[in-house]
């Protein structure tokens, strides 16, 4: 028989059965459930009915007493009839688990059936969960809905007063209705205050403190700008006067190391164009011969004044020009002409040297210290020039090694400006290290022909010895000279070389053609190519005859005459001993300008087939070897005349296209990455063309590029461009 309570369905037991009279019973059905299926129906019926039958007499016996309680409520209280329920585990009986119904009289009045006040107990057991039904549709997406309106927080600090007597924060918070991302007055919905608390009184006073160490006064000084930058500005000085590096302490004078900071201020337009006109009118004052030029802070070059011939100009930090010397008071001197000039930082300070002709010593080498009197001729080394074409210069060891070439062949000098010597005889080998050299050199000639380099640690040279031939030679800084033989068979003939870490590379005859050898300092070498001309087995016979030698890290990029009659680019791999050529397409790299290089890339003159005469790069690959830009498009050439890098940027004096499409005619480009700026033409317009570059060169000083061009009014002149880092320094206010 089932009863049902709700939502479930259960078994119920015969009420006032034992458990074993349950068992008996039970088992009694299950072996006669087919025989007595309708006995066993009206029995289930008629437990039912007991069941229901006693919970009725429960609830009839309660409300018949609060019947009588309420009827005779001074009536002494009779004892209650209590039903009282416990949840129940499953277990055995109950599978799913289920309730005890308990009966029975509270005959002690505690509200508690106690164990022997049950008269009746029963069990209801929960039937088993039915199976879950068929899963339904899924219905619709429903639409979505609208954004919501962001809300907004206002902070307003408040002075003292009301709401908050110390002051504090007015915090207003509401919904942006209109969504200005502004809270409106009417869109405010809560208003709050965060107040100040008061201030507290003042702790005690501490101690007093030891006294600190007496400070330096703080210097403000005014100078003029500098003409050669600003024409009417001014600048102003910041510092302290605490005797920082080589200044004085107080002494109320703030000098260059103790400045901390500077203010520049230019009223107009930075100064960029002609820095003088040495020969007045349309006359030229530079040629290709009085042309020379050279320096950073200070710079001495050649120039013609019409009046005294090429001689010897300076240029000093304010790019002031002057004449430094007249130093053939009858005609030209003509600084530099065979050697150029050299910048180099002696044990004495900055000195410069150069080739020049009095007159009546014929052409020696001279030295300056940027002054007339420290201007002077170093020797009378030959009767007659001791410096010709032949002539080579280098820097080394704090000073100057050069060649002369007269009635006693080629010697070798070193000059420091005050002491000047035969390079056997320098001032730092050991009288011993002397004497040996001075034995040497007896069978050495033709000292430097060609080839002369030094570096940090010794001096590279050709020279022709009596047994070894024209070969390279190397003398250490200490005095120990090493001889290569690298051709045993006849002479080597080295012409461009490279320093290296460990050595030197050379350019040289193997015997049969022009290969690179590399040169230890000990007098060890090896040949590092064996090149033939192209499909051939040819040997190569010219090797970097205009780019010459460089390198980018571990590649050396050198020019070789590979096939036909143009060089190309080729790239041998020090770490790998790799050798391929880096464009066949790109000709004569170097073949009018020397090249340029920050380290990771090399700029060189080129010649494409269909661009003309360009602007070429390489990083010593494949890859990296290209056109770096065509500045005039099409066949039509650039030729470019001289480049500089500065201020990580490239410059150029070229022919190219200005923004409008029209020819600048050689003209100051720079160059970043593969972007191309006309930066100053001082002839513009169409057809005009200053032909900067066609006399000396591209030389970066300090503040300025430096360069000859014509601006239509005073023929070849000196023109400054003023360097970008040095711009940025400066407020124009114009």
């Amino acid at each position: 028989m089932f009863f049902t309570d709700g939502f479930d369905t259960v078994d119920v037991a015969p009420p006032f059965m034992s458990s074993n009279e349950n068992n008996t019973q039970g088992a009694r059905r299950d072996e006669q459930r087919t025989r007595f299926l309708s006995r066993e129906n009206i029995i289930k019926m008629l437990k039912t009915t007991i069941v229901l039958s006693a919970l009725f007499l429960s609830i009839w016996a309660v409300v018949l007493n609060h019947s009588v309680e309420a009827l005779e409520p001074t009536a002494e209280e009779e004892s209650a009839i209590l039903v009282e329920t416990e949840g129940r585990e499953a277990d055995v009986y109950c599978p799913e688990g289920g309730a005890d119904i308990f009966l029975g009289t509270d005959f002690d009045g505690d509200g508690k059936l106690s164990a022997s006040e049950i008269t009746t107990s029963t069990k209801v057991c929960h039937g088993q969960q039915g199976l879950s039904g068929p899963q339904g549709q899924t219905g619709m997406n429903g639409e979505n809905g609208f954004n919501g309106n962001s809300s907004l927080v206002n902070l307003t600090a408040i002075s003292p007063g009301i709401p908050c007597q110390f002051g504090g924060i007015q915090i207003q918070s509401g919904i942006d209705l209109d969504h200005n991302q502004f809270l409106d007055e009417e869109e405010i919905q809560t208003t709050a205050h965060v107040c100040d608390g008061q201030l507290g009184e003042d702790g005690p006073e501490g101690q007093q403190g030891t006294d600190g160490a007496q400070g330096y006064s703080a210097l403000i000084d005014r100078r003029a700008a500098p003409s050669s930058i600003c024409p009417q500005g001014v600048i102003m000085r910041f510092g302290v006067d605490d005797g920082t590096d080589m200044a004085t302490a107080d002494d109320g004078i703030l000098h260059d190391d103790e400045v901390r900071e500077s203010l520049q201020i230019c009223s107009e337009q930075l100064y960029e164009g002609l820095v003088f006109d040495s020969n007045i009118g349309v006359t030229n004052g530079f040629s290709s011969e009085c042309s020379v030029s050279q320096g950073t802070d200070i710079v001495l070059f050649s120039s013609n004044d019409g009046t005294n011939g090429c001689e010897l100009w300076i240029l000093d930090e304010e790019n002031t020009p002057s004449m430094l010397m007249d130093i053939h008071s009858a005609g030209d001197s003509i600084p530099g002409r065979e050697l150029g000039i050299y910048e180099v930082d002696t044990e004495r300070g900055l000195r410069f040297f150069f080739d020049a002709d009095d007159g009546v010593n014929g052409r020696e080498l001279w030295v300056s210290d940027g002054t007339p009197l420290g201007t002077m001729m170093l020797g009378d080394m030959e009767s007659g020039d001791a410096i010709d074409y032949t002539s080579e210069a280098t820097a080394w060891m704090n000073g100057i090694v050069f060649t002369t070439h007269g009635q006693q062949g080629h010697r070798m000098w070193w000059s420091n400006g005050s002491v000047t010597t035969s390079i056997w005889q320098a001032p730092w080998f050991s009288s011993s290290a002397s004497s040996d050299l001075m034995n040497q050199s007896t069978a050495i000639s033709s000292l430097g022909q060609g080839l002369l380099q030094g570096d940090e640690s010794g001096l590279w040279f050709a020279a022709k010895d009596a047994q070894a031939g024209l070969e390279m030679m190397y003398l250490g800084n200490s005095g120990m000279l090493h001889i290569y033989d690298l051709q045993p068979f006849g002479d080597a003939s080295p012409s461009r070389g490279l320093s290296i870490d460990g050595g030197f590379v050379v350019v040289a005859s193997d015997g049969t053609g022009r290969q690179l050898a590399q040169l230890d300092r000990q007098g060890g070498y090896q040949w590092l190519t064996s090149m033939t001309k192209e499909g051939t087995t040819t040997p190569i016979s010219v090797m970097a005859p205009a780019f010459g030698i460089e390198r980018v890290g571990d590649i050396l990029v050198f020019d070789v005459v590979y096939r036909g009659a143009d060089a190309t680019l080729f790239g041998y791999s020090m770490s790998t001993g790799t050798l391929q050529e880096l464009s066949s397409n790109i000709l004569a790299p170097g073949h009018s300008v020397d090249v340029v290089s920050d380290g990771t890339t090399i700029w060189f003159d080129c010649v494409l087939a269909n661009t003309g005469m360009e602007i070429c790069q390489t990083d010593g690959t494949l890859m990296g070897t290209t056109l770096t830009i065509d500045l005039m498009p099409g066949v039509s050439t650039s030729q470019p005349r001289s480049f500089a890098f500065v201020d990580s940027t490239l410059y150029v004096l070229a022919n190219g296209l200005d923004d409008s499409g029209t020819s600048s005619g050689h003209a100051l480009w720079s160059i970043e990455g593969q972007t191309a700026s006309l930066a100053l033409d001082v002839w513009t317009g169409v057809g005009n063309n200053s032909n900067a570059g066609t006399y000396g060169t591209l030389i970066a000083t300090s503040n300025h590029l430096l360069f000859i061009a014509d601006d239509g009014q005073h023929g070849h002149e000196l023109h400054q461009f003023l360097r970008a880092s040095i711009r940025d320094q400066w407020m124009v206010w114009d």
